[in-house]
């Protein structure tokens, strides 16, 4: 298995000098009795308890003291221990009522992991930038990208491939924000190339939305290189070099 990025080694640190408190604090409490379970069976053994509130800070990304308080880890005034109460029931409630309904043998189950990702919040990458283009604009969303991936490459926290500036550029597109998308595709050409047929279909839309017909025709071209037989990209060739 690869070594994690120098960034995550640090991260990785201070998640297992958290994890080591947890097993302290969980040792110190009565063997095999604890205090306060409210969703966990009364009956779970200390090696368990101590197994699953690691696969939370990993998860998560966090340390014990995000949702427990380090002089009583018992006490309810965290509203991050509350909401977590609700995770678990949710995740109970989706593997037991949906996914182990499915008429697959061993169908996957949900984990805090399957959206969390390392993340306290588990936002998308297009979610996450769509947040900063509405508020900081075109620059500020490049910029952001940029300084994650550079961050965060590898993590699995977010996914850097032209899919998630795809969405985010057919998204904008359908907002009529031509300008931006042509932007998001354009860094999308310069960090991923190169492109799939997909992710040349929006950059050529993008170009041809915001009036940029030479760079279209160009995109087209592109694309009928890929798929010679792709009819909707000779249909809009030939329409916007009639224009010419």
């Amino acid at each position: 298995m690869p070594y994690p990025p120098r960034h995550n080694k640090k991260r990785i640190t201070r998640l297992l000098s958290g994890f080591l408190m947890l097993s302290a604090a969980l040792m110190a409490q009565t063997l095999g009795k604890f205090v306060n379970l409210q969703v966990l069976p009364g009956t779970i053994s200390n090696q368990e308890l101590t197994d699953m509130m690691r696969g939370f800070t990993f998860s998560l990304g966090v340390r014990c003291e995000y949702c427990h308080s380090t002089k009583d880890f018992s006490a309810d005034d965290k509203e991050s221990k509350r909401t977590a109460r609700m995770m678990l029931q949710m995740v109970a409630a989706i593997n037991r009522d949906y996914v182990g309904k499915l008429s697959q043998q061993a169908p996957v189950q949900v984990e805090c992991m399957t959206c969390h990702r390392g993340l306290i919040q588990p936002k998308s990458l297009k979610s996450v930038l769509t947040e900063a283009l509405e508020q900081h604009g075109v620059p500020a969303a490049i910029a952001l990208y940029r300084d994650l991936k550079k961050k965060d490459y590898g993590s699995g926290e977010y996914d850097f491939s032209e899919r998630s500036l795809n969405l985010l550029s057919e998204s904008l597109l359908k907002q009529r924000k031509t300008k931006e998308a042509v932007a998001i595709m354009e860094l999308n050409l310069e960090v991923n190339a190169p492109l799939s047929g997909w992710a040349r279909s929006v950059l050529a839309m993008s170009h041809q939305g915001n009036g940029d017909i030479d760079k279209a025709i160009i995109d087209y071209q592109k694309i009928l290189e890929l798929r010679p037989n792709d009819s909707w990209a000779k249909q809009q060739l030939e329409e916007l070099q009639k224009r010419k």
